[in-house]
């Protein structure tokens, strides 16, 4: 059996005798226990970046990277509910975008102000 030269892209089967097994979607035949998966390189089965395996991520049936959790955040009514994080170049421009734009609100806010003087 040839050894596969690429990095695998892990999913988690557990069998009904309690074994979990890490396989290789990728068209490879690797797999692995879940235990011996761990500090092993992976995909990101979301957004395609290589990860090391953690103690969180052996848990998962698609493995993903640390930037592709989930976070908790509180709507304006009080309800709690869970959000992707915005990372990388979209996170980035998104907050370069809204510096933008509070600071076009400022300066029409002080113009509104000089006018009522």
């Amino acid at each position: 059996m040839k050894a596969a030269n690429h990095i695998h892209k892990f999913r988690r089967k557990k069998y009904k005798s309690g074994n979990t097994i890490f396989f290789c979607v990728l068209d490879c035949p690797f797999k692995v226990e879940a235990e011996l998966a761990l500090g092993k390189v992976s995909l990101c089965n979301i957004c395609g970046v290589e990860f090391e395996m953690n103690e969180y991520t052996i848990k998962l049936n698609k493995p993903h990277c640390i930037n592709c959790n989930k976070v908790k955040v509180t709507d304006k009514d009080g309800n709690k509910r869970f959000v992707r994080k915005l990372t990388g170049v979209i996170g980035a421009s998104l907050a370069d975008e809204l510096a933008q734009m509070k600071a076009i609100l400022d300066v029409d806010k002080q113009i509104e102000e000089e006018k009522e003087i």
